[in-house]
């Protein structure tokens, strides 16, 4: 069976849906010894370093126009939207003698912006359709290229049901995964610690793109009513992004910019030395988010979760056993829920525990490339 692993940003930027097809691609490869697995993705920036998926999997790059480059035109400049769609079809275009070429027996799409290009190639080559869902990401007209998709799966029950009420299929839920043997408890770092918080502080960790929705301002705001408990707390944001400004021009007015460590983008090998030095990790997106894949990883290595009660946080964290949910947007609520954890160590060591065996029991790499290849094999039959 030949795959095509087919997404523009795969080899030109980080986050969860490139990870989860650099992941995919080396599980796949290496649990099905038959299977022939391409990533097809864009040519990646200069200073990108790709992941490394695999020996027998083929990284294929085209040229494309980046949705960045089209911003810069005046009347595209707030365009988001169409901007990612005339992107994915400049790479379409530079993919499709690839697509011709090849003739996969699947073609995996994880956006539907690429849903045109998918039906294309189907139509001239018979390549079988899988639509990864991981987000919403919808564009006008875009149902037209929904009708008699071959199969479909999605990252939490929340994107399904969004995908249902939008396109009026219900894909099957195939979680993300995670590393378990990378993201696994260990003794924190005396040294690592030390230089991020002094004696007596509880450390925060929060771990994504710096973007508005993902609300990291609640979190920031959350920090003084925590000081108000007693608490001495140093925030750790992992990520970085176009919102990082705002954040920090909000630290500096609540006057608590010194609590706040900017680590930049932490490499995944390197993230799991700082969720040992943590007290609890948190999620705090308030729109998009369809899974929580730090969530994931953070429980993984023994850590408290608290996240906000809001899309896939809710299938990832289970309230009072792993972590705890709260209001989304709400600084109050956060900053209880956040001194519950922080001021009983024990229930914390206890909901850490407790992460661990429910991330290991439905989010490892093995069943999801499994479900995966299940899917893969109806659709070809």
């Amino acid at each position: 069976m030949k795959i095509a692993l087919y997404n523009v940003t795969t080899t030109t930027k980080t986050g969860g849906v490139e990870s989860f097809v650099w992941e995919l691609a080396r599980h796949l490869s290496l649990q099905y010894p038959d299977l022939q697995v391409d990533i097809i993705g864009g040519k990646s920036p200069p200073d990108f370093t790709p992941s490394v998926p695999g020996e027998r999997v083929r990284i294929i790059t085209r040229p494309f126009i980046s949705r960045e480059a089209m911003r810069r035109v005046p009347i595209l400049r707030t365009q988001y939207g169409l901007t990612k769609l005339l992107e994915r079809l400049s790479f379409a275009v530079a993919t499709l003698p690839l697509l011709w070429r090849e003739k996969y027996d699947i073609l995996h799409i994880q956006k539907p912006y690429d849903l045109p290009v998918a039906k294309l190639t189907r139509f001239l080559r018979g390549s079988k359709i899988l639509f990864g869902c991981h987000g919403k990401d919808f564009f006008p007209f875009d149902r037209l290229f929904s009708k008699k998709l071959d199969g479909a799966v999605s990252c939490s029950h929340y994107n399904a049901e969004t995908i249902q009420a939008h396109y009026g299929l219900m894909p099957e839920v195939v979680y993300n995964g995670i590393d378990v043997k990378l993201f696994s408890p260990r003794e924190p770092d005396p040294e690592l610690r030390d230089r991020y918080a002094e004696p007596g502080e509880k450390i925060i960790m929060w771990v994504g793109r710096l973007v508005r929705w993902k609300g990291l301002q609640y979190l920031i705001e959350a920090l003084p009513l925590l000081a108000e408990q007693g608490l001495k707390v140093r925030l750790l944001v992992a990520g970085d992004g176009e919102y990082r400004p705002e954040l920090e021009k909000l630290a500096e007015k609540l006057g608590i910019a010194n609590q706040i460590e900017w680590l930049g983008l932490v490499p995944n090998q390197a993230l799991p030395a700082y969720y040992a030095i943590s007290e609890v990790v948190v999620g705090t997106s308030f729109a998009n988010e369809t899974f929580g894949i730090a969530l994931c990883e953070a429980a993984a290595c023994e850590r408290p979760l608290v996240a906000s009660r809001f899309g896939g946080f809710l299938e990832v964290v289970k309230d009072g056993e792993t972590g705890f949910h709260y209001t989304p947007q709400n600084p109050a609520d956060l900053a209880e829920k956040l001194g519950k954890v922080l001021c009983n160590p024990p229930m914390a060591a206890q909901m850490g525990k407790a992460g661990r065996q429910y991330v290991t029991d439905n989010f490892t790499w093995e069943c999801v490339t499994e479900r995966v290849f299940k899917a893969y094999s109806r659709i070809v039959r």
